[in-house]
């Protein structure tokens, strides 16, 4: 159960990003982030899509974060928790690798274009996975 709802939480990271930098018609915002589907991201296509993100996510989370923290720990000292942010920014580049590169699904892909938009999804990223830590997590 724990597994299920660390997959929901993971999609609802990612739509949470999607949603913040998504195309924005009244404004006349391009796409920053970009849904291989030619879909609205509130679609159901994107809710499957979402899901596949999350239990991607969910296995680099498990598998990958906890060796990058050990080895960033010299730097959660040195910079007061500032490595987070390196380390998600990391994890959500590697999501991204994968999801575009290695696993090759018709019809799911993730895109952020831009630097300071990745700046800004790593931000959102950092926040929602440190509350979802902090409220789900705590012993």
């Amino acid at each position: 159960m724990k597994i299920l709802f660390s997959i929901l939480i993971n999609a609802t990271i990612l739509y949470a990003i999607t949603y913040l930098l998504g195309p924005n018609a009244d404004k006349d915002i391009q796409a920053w982030i970009i849904l291989a589907c030619d879909c609205d991201y509130t679609s159901i296509q994107a809710m499957k899509t979402y899901v596949i993100w999350g239990i991607i996510l969910w296995g680099i989370n498990i598998t990958i974060r906890p060796i990058l923290k050990i080895l960033s720990l010299p730097l959660f000292f040195l910079f007061f928790g500032l490595a987070s942010f390196i380390i998600n920014g990391t994890l959500l580049y590697l999501f991204t690798y994968i999801i575009n590169d290695i696993l090759i699904i018709s019809g799911v892909g993730y895109e952020i274009n831009g630097t300071i938009n990745f700046a800004i999804a790593v931000a959102i990223f950092t926040v929602l996975n440190t509350l979802y830590s902090l409220l789900f997590f705590k012993k």
